[in-house]
């Protein structure tokens, strides 16, 4: 059962995520975790305070979740990716797709990272280095490896990595909008791996 503290981020979250932080009081949250306002301002000093918890604990959360559904970024990532069958690689990647489109958490939190990024320049930079920085670096290193020993053709890691994660990301995105998609947008992802992998792979390319 979760603790107060953290049961008053998780439905602030959800509030958030719905209708911005501006938009929620300190008394809806209270609220919506069944307690007094009083009660509430025991574990937080501010709304300000919960939201700032809100984005250190999400984003650690998702943090470790690159790390479960991603191929590890250790020194021989690239030898990893040379020996998985292009199966494995396109579950492991649809299963992170899922991750991010099920989990209440995750889905809740890009919500509230897109709807506020304008409006505080925090968020903003967090959701660049979680969306967009902290993915391409990891992808960057890993097809630099890849070309560097000859399992991908010689091409600029920085752009392969675009090309492979720029659909990943639009897809999600696409979801976010149009719910109903989600198995439509599974199947593209697929095909999008497995054309992916045909296209860079040297072997599959001679």
């Amino acid at each position: 059962m979760k603790n107060t503290k953290e049961r008053i981020w998780r439905e602030a979250l959800t509030l958030f995520s719905q209708r911005g932080f501006d938009g929620v009081s300190v008394k809806e949250i209270a609220k919506a975790v069944g307690i007094k306002d009083s009660s509430l301002y025991n574990h937080y000093k501010s709304k300000l305070e919960i939201f700032n918890t809100i984005l250190r604990e999400v984003s650690q959360i998702l943090k470790e979740a690159n790390n479960t559904y991603a191929i590890p970024l250790t020194v021989n990532a690239g030898d990893k990716y040379k020996n998985i069958p292009i199966q494995e690689l396109t579950k492991m990647y649809v299963d992170a797709f899922k991750f991010y489109l099920a989990d209440e958490t995750a889905s809740k939190f890009r919500k509230l990272l897109i709807a506020e990024q304008h409006m505080n320049q925090s968020v903003g930079n967090l959701y660049n280095e979680l969306f967009f920085d902290l993915p391409m670096k990891y992808l960057t290193i890993l097809f630099t490896d890849l070309v560097n020993q000859g399992t991908f053709i010689k091409m600029d890691p920085y752009i392969i990595a675009m090309h492979f994660y720029s659909s990943i990301n639009f897809l999600i995105r696409r979801c976010d909008i149009r719910p109903d998609l989600v198995e439509e947008n599974i199947s593209l992802l697929e095909q999008h791996i497995e054309q992916f992998d045909q296209i860079y792979r040297v072997e599959r390319t001679k």
